[in-house]
C-alpha cells in the first residue's frame, strides 16, 4: 500500500484548485475566452505552477472529459443493468443525463458547443462502455441493424448530445433525465 504523503496531498490540492478556478472561469466566460494567466490569478498560483500540473489550457478541457470517462468506466460499466441491451442502453443514457446535471449548468452550456473537439474524439472509455452493450445486443439478436457497433454508438451519442444541447438552450426548463429516457426509448425503435 502506498503511503500518501503531505506533499502528495498538497500537490493534489493545488491541482484541484487550478482545475476548479479554470472551470469557474469557463462558467462565466467560456473556454476560449480565458487565459492561463487568468486561471493562475484566480487559483492564486504562479504560471510555473500551472505548467507543473497541466501542459496547456486544453488539458483543463481534457481533464473534464477524463473525469466523465472515468465515471463511465468505473461506475456505469459496473452498475449498468437491464434485462437486455435495449434496457441497458436506456439506463446508460439515464446515467449520461444524470452526470450532465451534476455539473454546474453554466459550465455545461460552455462545454456543449461546436468548437469542442472532445465530442468527436473516437475510442473514449465512455463510448467503449456503450459499444460493449451494443456488441452484446447485436450478438444476441436484441438489436437488429446493418450498422457496425461503432456506427450505432456514434448514432446514439449524436442524438443524446443533441438532447443535452437542447436542454441547455432551454435553460434546463424540463426534466433532462426523463426526457433522455423517453428519447432513447424512441431511438431504439430504429433497431
Amino acid at each position: 500500500m502506498t503511503k500518501v504523503t503531505n506533499r502528495k496531498l498538497q500537490a493534489q490540492a493545488t491541482y484541484e484548485n487550478i482545475y476548479n478556478a479554470a472551470m469557474s472561469l469557463v462558467e462565466r466566460k467560456g473556454f476560449k475566452n480565458i487565459t492561463v494567466k487568468e486561471i493562475c490569478e484566480k487559483a492564486g498560483v504562479s504560471i510555473g505552477s500551472f505548467y507543473n500540473y497541466f501542459n496547456s489550457k486544453d488539458d483543463i478541457l481534457h481533464e473534464t472529459f477524463k473525469k466523465a470517462d472515468n465515471f463511465f468506466l468505473n461506475t456505469v460499466a459496473n452498475g449498468l443493468d437491464g434485462k437486455d441491451a435495449r434496457e441497458k442502453i436506456v439506463n446508460f443514457f439515464i446515467y449520461y443525463a444524470e452526470y450532465c446535471k451534476r455539473d454546474k449548468f453554466d459550465q455545461l452550456k460552455q462545454i456543449y458547443n461546436t468548437s469542442n473537439p472532445m465530442f468527436i474524439k473516437k475510442g473514449r472509455p465512455m463510448q467503449e462502455v456503450l459499444k460493449k452493450v451494443v456488441e452484446e445486443g447485436i450478438e444476441k439478436g436484441e438489436l437488429i441493424t446493418d450498422m457496425t457497433p461503432d456506427e450505432v454508438v456514434r448514432f446514439f451519442f449524436i442524438a443524446l448530445r443533441g438532447v443535452i444541447f437542447d436542454w441547455c438552450l432551454h435553460d434546463g426548463s424540463y426534466d433532462l433525465v426523463q426526457f433522455a429516457k423517453e428519447y432513447t426509448e424512441r431511438l431504439l425503435k430504429c433497431f
